[in-house]
């Protein structure tokens, strides 16, 4: 039929090629901050990392009152503070103006597109489909509502961005603070605490961001949830209510400065004696590897932190006839998951996802027409499309929050663009594995690449999935385990729930189970292992929730537990320690 061919053909030679070269710059955007973590802030900081080695273990020339030592200490200094403007500076200059002209153009281009698609459609279709004429108007509005979502989506990037300054900020000051520890223990200490009390500062004020962000996603989904009579979205609008979280945020003010921030400075230094101890025990007989694993965990420097690469994937359904199968038998519901008009299949939005159903390739979600026309017609009557259990930007927050977790056990995250993981299985959707027999989900991590044997376990493999056989789990650990017989290849999965501040941490949660850690002596939500099978611990929680980070963490015993693991099982400490 004309009127849909038409569409067809807008769609996909115009406005799917444009949208495609728009997502990819924006992706360009978003990666600049990875890279220039990963090939000049971690050189530079291993770098600087060894020199405050060489300072510490310096001997005080007690006749020039410890020249030695202060010159040492400048040179650190200097080279940490020039480099951090140089290198920081740029990086947020660059990554602001480059978001600023690809979402701004890309908002402007799609939009113009759109319009032109859909007016373009609608005269073609008002003579020979009249009743698809009419979709089409309905389209040209969901379009318009895209568009106001783009807007918010964009403020949020803004926001996002806005917090990742104030954390660049933050580490300069911990390191700054912790390059004292070059004079010993009594100025390490006294530093420590001054300098912990302005990263305490500047920590509260990422929270105050966090919950904006927050807030304006809630905001988000109530809006666009009304004018598009979608009750997921509607529900998802709850989300405002992070508004009141500033409330417990002016009482921990207080706690996080004079408390939270100088303690996590001093942790450091415990985490730094924990790392050592256990690589001794067990290089003690190879002084070179010794001395090269201190060097690459960083000791002595800041951050502290073994190098580890978090590969990120999130399962993709393409528009096939599985996909509309899925949708058919009510597994999923691609109306809900396209942010389209949908009754969320009657359900709490606690068991939808935070996805999207986009145009392949694309962040350009599919229209309500072609939806329709998929599930009626098939897969051939439209465009080509992929279906996902989380959206990039959500995915993005777990893993910064990942990152920033990491340090409390001395591991550094890194990452590389999120990738799709293609399947067409019912045995990954939902995923048919729990905490009895994970054989699919480990399938799932040999479909992605992961080897049988010789598995390199400095790379952990980390899945959105479509939720699980078990409806309880909101996560899974496939983990390298010899003395339980469990072996590769091993990764973690995680799907996403609202509301998304409870449950951000489940990512973190699975990576601590990665890497050797259990739920064992983890009784309350103030802690990242515990978990709500395990139940009670609330009343503990409170001090921590209400007075000082407001939010969970790891304990040193996590981070002894966790290089414990790195250290004594082979395959680990061969991948993470070469």
């Amino acid at each position: 039929m004309a009127c849909r061919s038409v569409s067809t053909w807008i769609t996909e030679k115009i406005l799917t090629p444009v949208s495609r070269f728009i997502t990819e710059a924006k992706e360009v955007c978003e990666n600049i901050g990875q890279w220039v973590e990963e090939q000049v802030n971690q050189p530079i900081e291993e770098w600087v990392s060894q020199e405050e080695r060489k300072c510490k273990r310096q001997k005080c020339k007690w006749w020039c009152a410890c020249c030695n030592k202060w010159f040492c200490w400048i040179v650190v200094v200097v080279v940490k503070v020039v480099t951090w403007v140089v290198v920081t500076v740029t990086k947020w200059v660059v990554t602001l103006v480059c978001q600023i002209v690809t979402h701004v153009i890309g908002i402007v281009i799609e939009l113009v597109l759109k319009i032109i698609h859909r007016l373009v459609t609608f005269l073609v279709c008002l003579f020979t489909d009249p009743l698809q004429a009419f979709k089409t108007l309905w389209d040209l509005w969901n379009d318009i509502v895209d568009t106001i979502e783009d807007i918010i989506d964009f403020i949020g990037v803004l926001l996002q961005d806005l917090k990742g300054m104030l954390s660049d900020i933050g580490r300069l000051l911990e390191g700054l603070g912790r390059t004292f520890c070059i004079f010993g223990k009594v100025l390490c200490s006294i530093f420590t605490a001054i300098f912990g009390f302005f990263s305490g500062i500047f920590a509260w004020l990422e929270d105050i961001v966090d919950i904006l962000a927050d807030t304006l996603e809630g905001l988000k989904d109530l809006i666009v949830g009304l004018l598009t009579f979608n009750w997921c979205k509607i529900q998802g609008g709850l989300g405002i209510l992070n508004i009141f979280r500033l409330i417990p945020s002016v009482t921990r003010l207080l706690g996080q400065v004079f408390y939270v921030g100088p303690k996590g400075l001093v942790e450091k230094a415990k985490i730094e004696n924990i790392i050592e101890t256990a690589l001794e025990e067990v290089f003690s007989d190879d002084p070179e590897r010794l001395e090269r694993s201190k060097r690459k965990a960083r000791l002595g420097g800041d951050p502290i932190g073994v190098p580890l690469t978090i590969d990120p994937r999130r399962l993709a359904i393409r528009s096939s006839d599985f996909l509309r199968r899925l949708h058919n038998e009510g597994i999923l519901n691609l109306h809900a998951l396209a942010g389209r008009v949908s009754n969320c299949s009657g359900k709490f939005i606690y068991s939808a996802f935070d996805g999207e159903v986009v145009y392949t390739g694309t962040s350009t979600k599919v229209s309500q027409s072609d939806l329709d026309d998929f599930i009626s017609l098939g897969p051939n009557s439209v465009p080509s499309f992929t279906a996902y259990p989380i959206k990039k930007a959500t995915f993005k927050r777990y893993l910064d929050l990942a990152r920033r977790k990491g340090f409390q056990i001395g591991l550094n995250f890194t990452w590389p663009s999120i990738k799709d993981l293609v399947v067409s299985s019912l045995q990954h959707v939902p995923l048919q594995s729990d905490t009895t027999d994970d054989t699919a989900q480990r399938e799932l991590f040999a479909l992605m690449g992961r080897p049988v044997e010789n598995e390199d376990l400095s790379t952990v493999p980390t899945v959105a999935v479509f939720g699980y056989r078990d409806l309880s789990l909101n996560g899974l650990t496939s983990w390298y385990r010899p003395e339980l017989e469990e072996f590769s290849p091993s990764g973690v999965t995680f799907r996403t729930r609202f509301p998304e501040v409870a449950l951000r941490f489940v990512p973190i949660h699975e990576i601590g189970h990665y890497y050797g850690l259990n739920h064992e002596d983890h009784d309350n939500p103030a802690l990242i292992m515990w978990t709500p099978k395990e139940g009670g611990g609330i009343v503990k929680a409170i001090p921590e929730y209400l007075l000082l980070s407001g939010e969970a963490n790891f304990t040193l015993d996590d981070a002894e537990a966790t290089w414990n693991y790195i250290t004594t099982t082979q395959q680990a400490r061969d991948s993470i320690l070469p």
